[in-house]
């Protein structure tokens, strides 16, 4: 539930690869293995959705086996249905013995359930967390201690857990490596969500209620409140809904995540090592998810790096993402971040390790970001290929966030009429609530971080409202079962029917003689010749349920023995095993073992052989126009006013050393960096500083006037000004031959317009630089087409636009970025790629001072695309020039063949950007509905419902005498590429993985370790996109490793340089022997780096 129920509270109470599986992977057993639990809600007029805020969020379900025969029993939470507990009697038949066990928290509101040797006696014990009215009888958290003879003894109070709150789940690791088992407990605040405004450090201040989140420490078998010396929020702020455990900064120690909904923002605490925590979440991720709920942590590429998935609420069709779905605004989201809530957005996220503690989310590149309203996932090999999959319980049992129906509620006449004329107005209001099943979701792992979604190929099909789930191995066939609990239906057994003998596994039960019985936070790692796989043994996983108390590692086909199996035991000792067989469950007790002190357990990944030691990060700092382009064009997904600053290179003063020009923003002006042997400093031009109002884009240092020095062209754009202002007025600066700049006599043969790029270029090879000058946009209606120039040069700085005899294509060419100039046809003659906006990669031949379009004759047809960059260097050093081209990149919502409607479409006098996406033979505004009537407020009449809105295509809302007359624009290449010279064009091949993380605004191409062959830097980065599309901002930076072999190059994947932020250029510069990599950044310091020799 979001805040957008608030209102009505306040009127109502006041305030892939080929498979030779079986064509279903699961079959659902449930009605022949003896489980009838049902979790049937009932609400009344006392008891509700809106008098309880959890009433729908269901309970957990628990895997264990408690009498140690092998066989896993279950154990089923129920809100309010009794628990239950079923004794597993083999081939997948159990027998209810709830009653005999006595384990039923009978009459109360059960949530969470947590499978635990609380006492170390080798028997699991049950915890169960309460919740639902804190005045019901017996409605603390219970402790049911097992007895050894399947029946239970209730002792919360003796163990100091008897806590009485809206308790969510419990989980219990060893978190000080003492060795007994400590306790997070989830808990929140009986405060109602409607109370609260969000301003700063709230979740700093305790509860006064004593109702936030607890830890406690065990000494001696007693718990003990530790909370505040844990440095654990205690807030009534923390609306906590998952607990995930796991080493996040692989010190060893565990460390906890906590997933919080509504408006605060999650927690990572970092364990310290010394007996306490700091949250350090804002240090750890760049966007998290906004209702935040379940989560696990485990290894999803094999690289020994966990990946953190957690599950919110975003539904995966477009129609119900218009009808459902309730988004933040710009300002909103603004406010949000001030306050210190952080970078939240309404999607599910995947968060990929990517340096020491750097993690950043590739959810939407991965296609797992919407999967409707989901409780939890979980992290497991479904079909023991070798890759975990990812399943997730989703479902609500009413639409509590229907567009239509809180439009509806929130008219107060509305509520206060059916108030006056129902007697039981609360339930016929809940009555009204639309309510919507669907399948559970399950996304194979097909490698490289490609997900298919397959629920229904594997037989998990059935349409239901689920909550907590589990897996296990139930009938030790080697294969993990699942287990699913549902809300006002049957709970799901399903029976997994991996063929072992083809698809093999490896079990690993780990016993302790400490007072951490089951070694819960070991570590089990798998060595197979080349293959690697990671196991960390904790059960408290997806939302309020625990999974079985051992490991099970999918190994694939191919492995038939484990060369080395590792145990990383909880207190740093490890044991290794050799030469070990598949398909068993190997029983390890620590104490029968020889045991290691020292790491024998590190994977070596992919060397990082590229360092960088920073020098400067406070010297200079770009300041962005502040400019908020939401406001000029309401229908835009993302800002194009923070495209800057530039980087140029050259030596000014002709002293025998490069200097490095970094554009100005609006009202700053541009400065020269001169990098020495001893230190680093700055200068201005005077002549520049006059013209400081405007914001400077990608100009040039060249020598216009033919007296061998470098004269400055200084370009301006944005959006800021309009192109009637002088401050979109391009100038060229001459140098005196000691870096003392005085503006052109001659001024530019056109007037102002935002200039994008300018590149010198000896078209006509008289021997002086001409100019190619790229048009951006219109600054104050994006959509209208740019167009190029080709200037000139009379050989004394004089420049004459001679576009319409030389380069006709330039005149209408589209919205322009980026161009390269290099000879890529060896005639002898310089030739232009040009990139942009919508624009496909463009190659203009000079056909001996005559550009012409050739594009087709280099096979670069249907590359339409967000190109930012485009450099050159002959990566496979054939001759011949090749390219790399920074794109929007993958990790996004958006898709090649989306397309931009440009019209007047209202017929006002005002210009709008439809964005839509294609759904079957038609395309739909991907726009909120509100967003949509904003800029359109004509169709509030005929577009009453959000409903209606949805099922609208663009040609739908408009009649055709308008679309016919629209301007069409259609991206169809997202990918960040390389093009790569072959005998017949140019190939096209995609940049690594990690270089589609995020946008890349900018690249730079050299031999940076010295090996002889071309590596790449990028950077890029977008912060400024709508929240519900949210932020680029999966890129610190990448270095990627050129290899060559055979004339066949490649990029290695990318290893983080940890520069955070907006990166707008990249410059090298080599001093004395050293080589410096600056970083240009929006609304940011300039940062320098020196390469590590």
């Amino acid at each position: 539930m979001r805040l957008c129920l608030i209102s009505l509270l306040c009127v109502l109470c006041g305030c892939s690869r080929e498979r030779t599986q079986p064509p279903s992977l699961f079959t659902n057993i449930t009605r022949e293995s003896g489980v009838d639990f049902q979790n049937t809600l009932t609400f009344t007029e006392q008891l509700n959705p809106y008098t309880y805020r959890n009433f729908y969020n269901g309970a957990g379900v628990a895997i264990g086996d408690i009498n140690n025969d092998g066989l896993a029993e279950i154990y089923f939470a129920g809100n309010q249905a009794d628990n239950k507990l079923y004794l597993n009697e083999g081939n997948l038949r159990f027998k209810d013995i709830t009653e005999t066990a006595g384990v039923a928290c009978k009459g109360v509101w059960s949530t969470g359930v947590t499978f635990v040797d609380i006492n170390a006696d080798g028997l699991l014990d049950i915890y169960v967390s309460k919740s639902g009215n804190p005045d019901a009888p017996n409605r603390n958290n219970e402790l049911f201690i097992n007895n050894g003879d399947l029946t239970f003894s209730e002792k919360s109070k003796e163990y100091g857990l008897d806590v009485i709150g809206l308790s969510v789940q419990a989980a219990f690791f060893d978190y000080d490596k003492d060795g007994d088992l400590d306790c997070y407990l989830l808990t929140n605040s009986f405060k109602s969500i409607g109370n609260y405004d969000l301003v700063k450090d709230q979740r700093s201040i305790p509860d006064p209620q004593n109702g936030g989140n607890k830890f406690f420490i065990n000494e001696n078998g007693r718990f003990k409140d530790y909370t505040e010396l844990a440095n654990i929020y205690r807030s009534n702020i923390g609306f906590g809904l998952g607990i995930t455990l796991g080493d996040f900064n692989n010190d060893t120690w565990t460390d906890i995540f906590v997933s919080n909904d509504f408006f605060e923002r999650d927690y990572l605490y970092i364990n310290d090592q010394g007996g306490a925590f700091t949250e350090s979440l804002t240090d750890y991720f760049e966007s998290i998810s906004l209702g935040s709920m379940g989560a696990d942590f485990a290894d999803l590429d094999n690289d020994g790096e966990p990946e953190l998935f957690v599950t919110e609420m975003l539904p995966d069709s477009l129609n119900r993402k218009k009808t459902k779905m309730v988004y933040e605004s710009w300002n909103k989201y603004e406010l949000n971040i001030q306050n210190g809530y952080y970078h939240q957005y309404p999607r599910n996220v995947l968060q990929k390790k990517i340096g020491e503690t750097e993690y950043v989310d590739i959810g939407r590149l991965a296609g797992v970001a919407a999967s409707e309203w989901s409780w939890g996932a979980l992290l497991f090999d479904m079909n023991n290929d070798g890759r975990r999959d990812i399943f997730i319980a989703n479902g609500i049992y009413k639409d509590l966030l229907d567009r239509d129906y809180l439009t509806y509620t929130g008219a107060e006449d509305n509520v206060r009429k059916i108030i006056k004329e129902e007697k039981n107005a609360i339930v016929k209001l809940i009555d009204l609530m639309p309510s919507s099943s669907f399948i559970n979701y399950a996304y194979l792992n097909d490698g490289n971080f490609n997900f298919k979604s397959i629920a229904h190929d594997w037989g998990l099909d059935e349409p239901m409202y689920s909550s907590g789930s589990a897996y296990g191995d139930l009938d030790n066939d080697g294969d993990l079962d699942l287990v699913v609990n549902n809300m006002n239906a049957h709970s799901v057994i399903y029976k997994n029917n991996t063929d072992t003998s083809q698809y093999k596994s490896i079990s690993v039960a780990l016993t302790s003689r400490s007072g951490n019985s089951f070694a819960v936070g070991s570590q089990l790692t798998a060595h197979c010749g080349s293959k690697t796989f990671v196991a960390d043994n904790f059960v408290t996983r997806g939302y309020q349920s625990s999974v079985q108390p051992f490991m099970t590692i999918g190994l694939g086909e191919d492995v038939t023995v484990i060369d080395s199996l590792i145990i990383r035991w909880p207190d740093h000792d490890y044991t290794v095993l050799y030469n070990t067989p598949v398909n068993q469950k190997l029983q390890i007790a620590k104490e029968d073992h020889q045991n290691m002190r020292h790491n024998v357990a590190k994977k070596s990944g992919e060397g990082n052989d590229f360092k960088m030691d920073i020098v400067s990060n406070h010297l200079l700092r770009h300041v962005g126009s502040g400019l908020v382009d939401f406001n000029r064009d309401r229908l835009l997904p993302m800002m194009y006013s923070n495209e800057m600053p530039y980087l140029l290179k050259g030596d000014i003063d002709q002293d025998g050393a490069d200097e490095i020009y970094m554009d100005g923003g609006k009202d700053q002006p541009g400065k020269f960096l001169h990098i020495g042997i001893e230190k680093i400093d700055f200068f201005e031009s005077d002549a520049l500083s006059k013209l400081a109002l405007a914001e400077e884009t990608k100009g040039a240092l060249f020598d216009a006037d033919g007296d061998s020095d470098l004269d400055f062209y200084m370009a301006t754009g944005g959006r800021f000004f309009p192109n009637i202002s002088n401050a979109q007025a391009d100038k060229i600066f001459l140098n005196d031959g000691k870096g003392t700049l005085t503006e052109s006599p001659y001024p530019l043969p056109f007037g102002a317009f935002s200039t994008s790029m300018v590149m010198p270029i000896d078209f006509d090879k008289d021997g002086d630089l001409d100019l190619l000058v790229g048009e951006r946009f219109d600054p104050f209606v994006y959509g209208f087409e740019g167009r190029g120039f080709l200037l000139q040069n009379d050989g004394k700085g004089q420049f004459e636009d001679v576009t319409s005899n030389y380069a006709p294509d330039l005149l209408n060419i589209g919205m322009i970025t980026d161009a390269a100039i290099v000879d890529f046809d060896s005639d002898g003659w310089n030739d232009v790629m040009i990139v942009g906006d919508w624009m496909p990669i463009i190659a203009l031949r000079n056909d001996k001072g005559k550009l012409s379009n050739v594009s087709t004759d280099w096979k670069l047809l249907n590359t339409e695309g967000w190109w930012h960059d485009i450099e050159t260097a002959d990566l496979n050093k054939d001759g011949k020039p090749d390219f790399v081209v920074g794109n929007q990149g993958l990790n996004s919502f958006f898709k090649p063949g989306d397309r931009m409607y440009f019209d007047d479409f209202d017929r006002n006098g005002s210009k709008e950007q439809i964005y839509c996406t294609q759904q079957g033979d038609k395309y739909f505004p991907i726009v909120d509905k509100d967003e949509f009537l904003s800029q359109l407020p004509s169709f509030k009449k005929s577009l009453l419902y959000y409903k209606d809105y949805s099922k609208k295509s663009i040609d739908e809302l408009f009649p055709g005498d308008i679309l016919k007359d629209s301007k069409i624009y259609q991206v169809n290449q997202l990918a960040s590429l390389m093009l790569l010279s072959g005998p017949n064009g140019y190939e096209r091949i995609e940049l690594p993985l990690r270089a589609q993380f995020s946008t890349i605004y900018c690249l730079l191409i050299g031999d940076f370790d010295n090996d002889g062959i071309s590596d790449l830097i990028a950077g890029g980065n977008q912060y400024q996109v709508k929240p519900q599309f949210g932020r680029q901002d999966a890129s610190h930076g990448w270095f990627f490793k050129g290899i060559l072999k055979d004339h066949r190059f490649m990029f290695k994947q990318g290893q983080d340089l940890r520069v955070t932020g907006q990166i707008r250029d990249i410059e090298y510069v080599e001093v004395n022997g050293d080589k410096f990599i600056l970083f240009a950044k929006y609304d940011d310091d300039l940062e320098i780096f020196k390469i590590r020799k």
